[in-house]
């Protein structure tokens, strides 16, 4: 009875080892090839470079593309196309919105992943129109499109298509300065009614770098010195005059001057 439950009992671990044994089984089949998802809604790569002080003309976003499928013991190459959006009406220009960079790249021996570095430009007429440019990757005999998330387009006013999202990037730029969090609350008494052009102006003669101007109140600028800010440019203002877009001259709010 014993030697029973024994062998009973290593009967079971082996029909259990067999089990876990073909759950893990590894993939086997063609291979592909997609952008990284992480902290991806959609399919574009948004960059405000009103969020870079204005010294700040170039910098370098990394589209990482990822494998699925096997990883293998050789190098495999692979293409990607760079061009306008469909019907896009602010399409970027290379030379001007982005350096020129390589079409060609390479899913290395033993790797799952690679990346696309790209160098922007920030260019004087993205204060007035935004620009865009898509990234596309090319299948080959190496590598087919097998993983992707699927979105949404309106293909007339009464047909929405299904599109795959992760075979491409839009990068889209624009000089976007966005108001604070704290603006409400500080803000408005100290420096009035907000704008982009103001808030740069601030910036820029105060010496604020622009990313802690945009952080809460709490991990960036202290009330304290935001007021000696307002006072500041309430004076500056008075000796180098200034106007907002649409004409009227820019004012600071009723606190700088109490």
């Amino acid at each position: 009875m014993k030697k029973t439950l024994i062998y009973i009992i290593l009967f079971s671990f082996t029909m259990v080892f067999m089990a876990c044994e073909k759950e893990l089984d590894t993939y086997s089949g063609d291979s592909g090839l997609y952008f990284d998802t992480e902290g991806m809604v959609l399919d574009t790569v948004t960059v405000h470079w009103g969020l870079k002080n204005a010294d700040v003309t170039k910098q370098t976003i990394s589209l990482k593309v990822k494998l699925f499928g096997e990883v293998k013991e050789y190098d495999r190459p692979f293409s990607i196309q760079v061009e306008t959006m469909e019907d896009d009406s602010i399409p970027a220009v290379e030379g001007r919105d982005y350096e020129a960079f390589p079409t060609q790249y390479v899913m290395k021996a033993g790797e799952a992943e690679t990346v696309i570095d790209i160098t922007l430009l920030r260019d004087a007429h993205l204060v007035n129109s935004p620009a865009r440019f898509g990234v596309k990757l090319i299948e080959n005999s190496e590598f087919k499109f097998l993983y992707t998330r699927y979105g949404a387009q309106h293909v007339n006013d009464t047909t929405v298509e299904s599109r795959p999202l992760d075979y491409q990037r839009a990068i889209y730029m624009d000089e976007k300065f966005s108001i604070p969090s704290w603006w409400s609350y500080y803000g408005e008494p100290l420096f009035g009614t907000f704008s982009s052009k103001k808030a740069a102006l601030i910036c820029e003669v105060m010496g604020i770098d622009r990313e802690l101007w945009m952080k809460d109140i709490v991990g960036g600028l202290g009330y304290g010195y935001l007021k000696f800010c307002g006072k500041y440019m309430y004076r500056w203002l008075q000796e180098n005059p200034q106007t907002e877009d649409d004409g009227t001259p820019m004012e600071m709010g009723e606190k700088s001057v109490s």
